[in-house]
């Protein structure tokens, strides 16, 4: 029998308010730390993926969806510095409480950023899968320098 190949998952949460998605300015992790993002995350063993982009989002930016508030927007497969994975990209249609910082140690700050003016420290793939989901693409591939 043949080991078939298993890619981690990483999950993203899409908060908007008047045409503009919540980021998190990335800070001390040692990946992409100076470039904003989703409240993102892996998928733990075992989880459904839209209960892990609502974990995520309640805990990076105390925000919390209401059950089946979560719908997928796009999938993504990405080969970064070695590695291949996927991400899949949640947009959270009702969600409650106020974005605040809440782990000082990987965020430096939140903010509501435009899709259309996005800062140029957004990591790449994110800024890709926001544009697609924008041309309403449902999947994309981004490699970065180290792969492609």
């Amino acid at each position: 029998m043949r080991d078939r190949f298993k890619a981690s998952v990483s999950v993203f949460a899409i908060v908007r308010r008047n045409d503009r998605v919540l980021m998190l300015l990335r800070s001390g992790t040692g990946w992409m730390d100076g470039y904003w993002s989703l409240p993102a995350g892996a998928m733990d063993g075992g989880e459904v993926a839209s209960v892990a982009a609502a974990r995520e989002l309640r805990e990076e930016v105390s925000l919390v969806a209401a059950s089946g508030a979560l719908a997928l927007a796009h999938t993504q497969q990405n080969f970064t510095h070695g590695d291949e994975w996927l991400g899949l990209y949640f947009e959270a249609s009702d969600v409650t409480g106020s974005p605040a910082v809440i782990e000082p140690e990987k965020h430096a700050a939140v903010e509501w950023f435009a899709v259309d003016t996005l800062p140029a420290n957004t990591v790449p793939y994110v800024r890709l899968a926001l544009e697609a989901i924008q041309d309403g693409d449902l999947f994309s591939t981004y490699a970065d320098a180290r792969t492609s």
